[in-house]
This record gives structure tokens, C-alpha cells and sequence, in this order.
């Protein structure tokens, strides 16, 4: 893949839009230093030390700014390419000033991502690498932004290319098989490449088993607030957050849509949904689209919060709705949450119930607490957090790469005198969706569309 514009020499404003202390600009390509020492007047490109700051004055038809530039000669700067950095004061028009007179020396606009996709081609960083800057940039919570650098720093990697080694030297052994079978080779044997298969398979698969947190990581847990009119969902909103989000109101079936806002549970990264009440019969029409609304969230939640009145008996109604609650929850973990414990308690709490006061902040902590342990990893997924798949671009590698494996295996078991070919087949595309994950073989429409997800100047 060659960049947008060849060999240009890009330029763009690498801090984000609006006033600060500093504001920087990002040069790249063979005539980077030419235009940086153009911009400052200074006698050649050679008036810069590599590496090393150096103050000066930028002019356009009169000066801009006094500004600090720093020149990172090629190949080993972050591009590949001669880089220059200019750090100038924080001003919106200063900032566009000097990239004004960049441009009419000749530089252009470079197009979001494009620094990075210069180093990722000129061979800086593989492209889980890549991908890990725009992560890094991202990170809102500790686990994002250790998940971001651990990928950064070639951790993601280095474990896809042993994976993919393993599968190399598989196919590597087959195809001996199926092409020398005359010399002296030591023969893989159905056995031999059932139980390798096997190891690679599983290897995938407990990596493939960590998406889920690899998501909430990432784009937080959804946590789904349901129960009857007037049970308290809203106020228990309120209370997860710590500032009231939702209107509160003693009549029921105020809340009409859902309201979502993130929100940080303890460690965990979490985007809290309030919902219209549940009921069997409909006021109106209004009432019975929130209904439907409400059961959307409730497909697409990770978790639900299923908020019963407890300062009265339990009624054939609130049965009910646990029932269709749980019907949409599926798989999904399902909190009873017994609330108005601060009013005369009148049920009495199940094994799992938790008993709270959303109006008194009574048993939030606990609460808090058991959401966070309901979506904690599984015994099947042992994976280090800061591993956890959080790309769906690397989980449909993975997953696609695991399905060859496991059609491999497949084959070997039921085509005793063609398993070679056939597991070979399976092993050779296996090995290329690895490979994507890193950039090795991947379209170059798969690439594009990564880089223009970067902000500009990144």
C-alpha cells in the first residue's frame, strides 16, 4: 500500500482545536527539514542538530511566533522519514499561520493517520501497533490504557507470530510429507498432527474467550436498569452516578425512552442505561414504544439490574417482568435489586437479592461491588487483561483463523489417506488471517480504512 501523495512531504497541526500553552505541527518527508528551516529563515536544513531543540523564529510575510524545532533525521525517527516537530504557543491562529506557510512551501495536509501509516509501511511498527496509537489516544480507563501500551510495545504481536509460527511449522512438516515423501524426513503421523492441531485450536480459543472483557475495556460494560413503573430505576441512575441524570418523579412511567450516560463502577468502565418501565398492559402508544425500547437495551446489555419495589409485597405483575426480563437477559447475568430498604421492608430478599436505598445511598457500594464480580473473566478465560482482544478487526482474524484450525483437525480425523492436502489447505489460510492482524497480506481496503479512523497529525 503506498501512501495518499507519495513521497510529499506531509504537515498537520498534531495538537487538538483550541486555546493552550503549547500547540504543536508535525513535519514528514525527505523535505521536512528543508520547510522547517524556510519557516525559521535559517541558512539550510543543516542548521538543525538532530535531535536536539532549537529556538527560534518563525516568519510568514512577518514574524509568526517564537517556537522551539526539533529535527529527527530518517530512518530512525517515528516515520522512517525525516521529521521535524515545531512547538509554538497554544493559539488557534498561530497554529494556522504557520501551516499556512508550510502549505505554500510546498508541503500538503497530511490525511488523518498518515503519519502513523508512514511508519507502519517504512517498517517502525507492524500494524497491531499501529492500530494501538489510536487505542492509546482513546484510553479512558487504567485497563484501556495498559491494554494499549502492552499492544504498542509488541506484545499482541509477539504472541500472533508465535501462534502463526506453530502453524508454520506444522504445514511446513505436512507438505514435507506430501512432497519428498521419498527422503529421509521423519513422517508426521494422523496422532502427531491431531494433538498439535489440537494445542494451536485451544491456544486460539482461550484467546477468543477474553472478547467480552476486551470490550467492556474498551467501550465500557451496559448496564441495563429495568423493573416496574415507580420501582426507582431512575433514582438508582442518580445514585450510580453520583448527580441526578434522570428526572425523578413519585408518579409513575415518567421515564418515556432510555437514558444512557457512562459512568465508572469501581474499576470497571460502564455505560449505565435507565428504562421505561415494564408492565403487561400499555397506557398508550408512547408508553408501548418505551416498552419496546426497554427490551432492546435489554438484548443488547451486558448485564441487568432488575429494580423491584421492596417497601411493598411482591405481586403476580412483578413476576412478570422478571419472567420477560430474564427472557431478554438469555445468558446474561440478572441482579435483583430489592430497593427502598430506607422504607418498611416488605419482602423478604432471595438467595443473590441485594437490598439498597437509591434515595439513601444504603448498599450502593455492595451493589457496585457484585456488578463488578458478575462480569469478571470466567474460570474459561484465564487471559491477563491487559491481553484481552478489544480490536473486533483482530477478534475476526482470530476467529477465522481458530474455524481453519478446527476444520484441520476435522479433516485429518475423517480422511485418513487425504488429510494432508486437506489440512494444508485449512493451515495455509489460517496462517494468512494471523497474518493480517500484524499487516502481513492484509487489503489494502483494510488498511485505509484503519488509518482514516486516526485524528489528523497522528
Amino acid at each position: 500500500m503506498a501512501p495518499p501523495g507519495g513521497n510529499e512531504t506531509i504537515a498537520a497541526i498534531a495538537t487538538p482545536f483550541g486555546r493552550g500553552a503549547l500547540g504543536v505541527i508535525r513535519l514528514s518527508g525527505s523535505e521536512a527539514a528543508v520547510l522547517a528551516a524556510r519557516l525559521l529563515r535559517l541558512p539550510s536544513k543543516d542548521s538543525f542538530e538532530p535531535r536536539k531543540s532549537l529556538l527560534g523564529r518563525a516568519y510568514g510575510e512577518t514574524e509568526i511566533d517564537q517556537v522551539v524545532a526539533v529535527f529527527y533525521p530518517g530512518p530512525g525517527s517515528a516515520t522512517g522519514e525525516d521529521l521535524v516537530e515545531i512547538t509554538c504557543h497554544g493559539s488557534t491562529y498561530i497554529l494556522e499561520l504557520l501551516m499556512q506557510n508550510l502549505l505554500a512551501f510546498g508541503a500538503r495536509a497530511a490525511a488523518p493517520g498518515e503519519f502513523t501509516q508512514r511508519a507502519f509501511l517504512n517498517g517502525k511498527m507492524d500494524l497491531a501497533q499501529a492500530e494501538a496509537v489510536a487505542a492509546l489516544i482513546g484510553a479512558r480507563t487504567e485497563q484501556a490504557h495498559r491494554s494499549a501500551l502492552n499492544q504498542l510495545e509488541g506484545e499482541c504481536s509477539r504472541r500472533v507470530r508465535a501462534a502463526r509460527q506453530d502453524i508454520i511449522e506444522l504445514l511446513v512438516r505436512i507438505e514435507a510429507n506430501l512432497d519428498h515423501p521419498e527422503e529421509d524426513i521423519p513422517s508426521l503421523t494422523q496422532a502427531e498432527a491431531c494433538s498439535a492441531l489440537g494445542r494451536s485450536s485451544q491456544s486460539l480459543a482461550r484467546w477468543l474467550g477474553s472478547w467480552d472483557q476486551g470490550r467492556i475495556m474498551r467501550e465500557g460494560a451496559r448496564v441495563c436498569i429495568v423493573g416496574r413503573p415507580n420501582a426507582g430505576k431512575s433514582s438508582l441512575l442518580n445514585a450510580l452516578l453520583g448527580f441526578d441524570r434522570a428526572i425523578v418523579c413519585a408518579s409513575p412511567g415518567t421515564t418515556r425512552d432510555t437514558v444512557e450516560e457512562p459512568a465508572r463502577l469501581g474499576r470497571l468502565p460502564s455505560v449505565l442505561i435507565d428504562t421505561a418501565g415494564l408492565r403487561e398492559r400499555c397506557a398508550d402508544e408512547a408508553e408501548r414504544e418505551g416498552m419496546s425500547r426497554t427490551e432492546r437495551a435489554l438484548d443488547g446489555s451486558d448485564i441487568a439490574l432488575l429494580v423491584i419495589d421492596g417497601s411493598r409485597p411482591i405481586e403476580p405483575a412483578d413476576r412478570a417482568v422478571h419472567e420477560r426480563v430474564l427472557a431478554h437477559a438469555g445468558r446474561r447475568p440478572v441482579i435483583s435489586v430489592l430497593n427502598k430498604a430506607d422504607l418498611a421492608c416488605r419482602v423478604a430478599p432471595a438467595n443473590g437479592d441485594l437490598r439498597i436505598s437509591a434515595r439513601s445511598g444504603e448498599g450502593i457500594d455492595r451493589l457496585i461491588e457484585e456488578i463488578s464480580r458478575r462480569l469478571s473473566p470466567s474460570g474459561h478465560c484465564a487471559e491477563d487483561e491487559t491481553m484481552a482482544i478489544s480490536s473486533l478487526r483482530h477478534f475476526e482474524c482470530l476467529r477465522d483463523a481458530h474455524a481453519e484450525l478446527v476444520q484441520a483437525e476435522e479433516a485429518v480425523r475423517l480422511f485418513p489417506l487425504q488429510w494432508e492436502d486437506k489440512a494444508a489447505s485449512h493451515l495455509r489460510r489460517a496462517s494468512r488471517c494471523l497474518g493480517e492482524i500484524i499487516g502481513e497480506g492484509a487489503p489494502d481496503e483494510v488498511l485505509r480504512t484503519i488509518f482514516s479512523r486516526f485524528c489528523v497529525g497522528k
